[in-house]
């Protein structure tokens, strides 16, 4: 073979290479859909799976989205209304949700104000949801989330009843000290979130995916700013950014894609770590406009979860550890809590 042909023959070597790897960034890019149909999500959460029954006790939350409509689609209209910064909008989706946390004390058989603990609190809420996905100009994709929370705080959030009602129905001792808790009260929050994909848009977004977020909370549920990352490693990543705590900034995401999307079974490990720093809790520093038992409550919070996913195409289940750092001065323990949720995607 002549020194020429080597040349040429070198050269279509490097040439198929490149091919292959621009075939293999858009397949990725395209696997990313704009076009998800509605999704119900239901998460629980309750601290018994450690063994443990105080604190952050227990919390439920019910959330449902409809499917996404285009950048040019009537809902848009709406969202062009509130700037998108540093991204573009392709899809927009709106969402409800129903929920019930529950905190108490370590000492559920006080029957007086455990003076240096948290107070008894109850927290029923519903709001209302605007998400927002796209991609920033260095194709990252983003999702934003809008969300209004508001509901009840005290003896009308039936959180008395609802611990009452499991410990009757698990055969465990009543707790005696509800009678201590914080009055009832509006809550509000006003939430937002933005995260971002580093990897959805390149091959090894396929198996592998980190996305940092970042947000803040306003109301007195909970004045606080956060930050985090949340990392996945798995087999065939679905079309979204991953399990939320019920406590999260953000609700579920993700559903069905269109019908010429082929929808895969998936599989996957999760690692989260985020830091808030609280301004204002009413489940810690009391009642806002009532004499009310309280504690001061830390200023930055540290809360970390791992667990795994199970994705089929109409059907994902989850579960996740949750660990939290103390969230009042004078607490002796950490918080953990487990987390498992179920969505259907229509």
């Amino acid at each position: 073979m002549k020194l020429g042909d080597c040349k040429i023959h070198e050269a279509r070597k490097w040439f198929v290479l490149v091919m292959l790897s621009v075939g293999r960034f858009a397949g990725a890019a395209e696997s990313v859909s704009f076009n998800h149909g509605p999704v119900l999500t239901v998460i629980e959460e309750n601290d018994l799976v450690v063994d443990t029954d105080r604190h952050y006790t227990q919390g439920i939350k019910l959330t449902y989205l409809s499917g996404e409509q285009p950048a040019s689609g009537c809902l848009s209209n709406f969202s062009r209304a509130i700037p998108a910064l540093g991204f573009t909008v392709e899809a927009t989706r709106i969402g409800t949700q129903i929920g019930q946390s529950i905190f108490t004390p370590a000492d559920l058989q006080a029957t007086s104000v455990v003076t240096n603990d948290r107070p008894y609190a109850g927290w029923l809420y519903t709001g209302i949801i605007l998400q927002r996905r796209g991609w920033t100009a260095g194709h990252h994709l983003v999702l934003e989330n809008f969300q209004l929370d508001i509901g009840v705080i005290g003896p009308d959030s039936l959180a008395d009843k609802a611990q009452t009602w499991v410990h009757e129905i698990r055969g465990f001792d009543l707790p005696q000290g509800w009678a201590n808790q914080l009055r009832n009260e509006p809550g509000l929050a006003l939430k937002y979130q933005r995260a971002v994909s580093l990897t959805a848009g390149t091959p090894a977004g396929r198996w592998v995916e980190i996305m940092p977020h970042g947000g803040f909370s306003l109301g007195n549920v909970e004045t606080s700013v956060r930050l985090g990352s949340s990392a996945r490693i798995g087999l065939n990543l679905p079309d979204d950014f991953g399990p939320q705590t019920a406590n999260a900034l953000a609700s579920p995401d993700g559903g069905r894609a269109g019908a010429q999307t082929h929808e895969r079974w998936s599989a996957y490990a999760f690692f989260s770590a985020e830091g808030s720093a609280i301004g204002f809790t009413e489940f810690l520093d009391g009642n806002l406009w009532h004499d009310s038992h309280h504690v001061s409550h830390e200023i930055f919070v540290g809360e970390f979860r791992f667990g795994g996913v199970i994705s089929a195409p109409c059907f994902e289940t989850g579960f996740a550890l949750v660990h939290r750092s103390r969230d009042f001065h004078g607490q002796d323990t950490y918080n953990r809590s487990g987390s498992i949720y179920f969505k259907y995607r229509f």
